[in-house]
């Protein structure tokens, strides 16, 4: 049972469409475990009588489960095959949804939602692990982009469903309706999805030989540079969501509707280019449409840190700026990881678990440190995104030279 699912004498065709919905769907539970319950951070910190800057660990910790768990889900999916793998992931999601829906202290939804990151890891890991298995780095490219699309609506929709349940009910609505997307999610994978890295290309369980394998991710110069920057447009828009409501509403006057639609516009433009970067992968390639990409977010990077300087209080122009960070991202993410997993395509699941690792602990780590420089504005948060756009470039301007003809490359190619 824990090899095939429930129902299997369809055609291969119908597996590969339940596939690609059912990563979709995953991805929408997860995109909703990220930002639905958001603009009811100022209905929690009255609810769990906590200061504004500490209802932010919801989202950090969460991001530092995410972090832990992902290092062990890739090598186990690698070596135990995906959908076993998965559907621990997708149990452990619903017992800590369940747990996030009906705690009633701070210190328990710090430990649920932990719990519930840690869970997370494995649909975010193995969904697109189980692209690469069965498909060529371009196609997985583009499903990859067509899943960004539907991730953009969610996480667009998410906070204005969010905003909605939390006026007609409370905060505690978003949490169930997280519960229902993972209790979807299971029973999907556990009636519907098919294995999709056959035995053969297993590899056994070895836990020096995991430990080596990451070693030999975290010393491959590109296979590092190409994650951290794969990683900027999530860990931005990450930032920006965690701070965003308790600035809007309670240092701006924003209310909660309006800053639903405010919150949305960032990821409506994610969507949009998102549709967009499948149509330039196909036509003008990958390398094209991450180096727009990537000109886009760094011009909204800017743009974002200057009108923090100029007129913080002008929502409008923040919004505008940071949908430029999110458009452009939409185009970097899923180009520049197929750069870093084409690497060593002999470590599908491993090269996803590093990958995601780091950026867990990327966003958790500058969630934190916009808690720490928190003041009331978007100085901060503006900062730290222009920060990390400075650096991604950074690390794009090495690659560029080391892969230079003019230089010499190194016995290891490099990497």
């Amino acid at each position: 049972m824990l090899e095939t699912p429930l129902f299997s004498k369809f055609s291969n065709k119908f597996y590969d469409i339940m596939l690609i919905t059912l990563v979709t769907i995953m991805y929408i539970a997860l995109c909703a475990e990220a930002d639905m319950y958001v603009p009811a951070f100022p209905q929690m910190v009255n609810y769990f009588g906590v200061a504004e800057n500490q209802i932010q660990l919801i989202l950090s910790l969460n991001f530092a489960g995410l972090c832990i768990a992902g290092l062990a889900t890739g090598p186990l999916s690698d070596s135990y095959g995906r959908r076993k793998i998965l559907l621990g992931g997708l149990l452990l999601f619903v017992i800590s949804s369940t747990g996030c829906v009906y705690t009633s202290d701070f210190t328990s939804m710090l430990f649920w939602r932990l719990l519930q990151g840690i869970a997370a890891s494995v649909p975010m890991v193995i969904g697109a692990s189980a692209f690469f298995d069965k498909y060529s780095a371009e196609k997985a490219g583009q499903l990859i982009g067509m899943c960004n699309g539907v991730i953009g609506a969610s996480m667009a929709g998410a906070p204005i469903v969010g905003a909605g349940l939390s006026q007609i009910f409370n905060w505690r609505a978003s949490f169930i309706v997280i519960l229902a997307f993972a209790i979807v999610s299971f029973l999907g994978v556990l009636l519907f999805m098919e294995e999709t890295l056959p035995k053969q290309k297993r590899k056994p369980f070895h836990l020096i030989a995991i430990i080596k394998d990451f070693g030999k991710l975290s010393k491959s110069f590109k296979f590092m540079c190409y994650n951290v920057i794969s990683n900027f447009p999530f860990t931005a828009i990450v930032v920006y969501i965690a701070n965003l409501s308790i600035i809007f509403m309670n240092h701006l006057g924003i209310d909660l509707k309006a800053f639903s639609y405010y919150q949305a516009t960032t990821m409506g433009t994610f969507i949009i280019f998102s549709l967009l970067s499948i149509k330039l992968i196909g036509k003008k390639g990958i390398d094209y449409t991450k180096n727009l990409g990537s000109i886009v977010a760094l011009i909204g990077s800017i743009g974002l840190f200057g009108i923090a300087l100029i007129d913080k209080t002008n929502v409008n122009l923040i919004c505008i700026s940071m949908a430029f960070v999110a458009g452009g991202g939409s185009m970097m993410a899923g180009t520049f990881g197929i750069k870093a997993l084409s690497i060593f395509p002999e470590m599908n699941g491993t090269s996803m678990a590093m990958m995601t690792a780091v950026r867990q602990l990327m966003a958790s780590g500058l969630v934190i440190l916009s808690e720490i420089l928190f003041d009331g504005t978007i100085i901060p948060i503006a900062l730290i995104i222009f920060g990390y756009a400075v650096f991604a470039t950074f690390c794009y301007a090495l690659l560029c030279f080391t892969s230079s003809p003019l230089r010499k490359l190194d016995p290891a190619k490099n990497t």
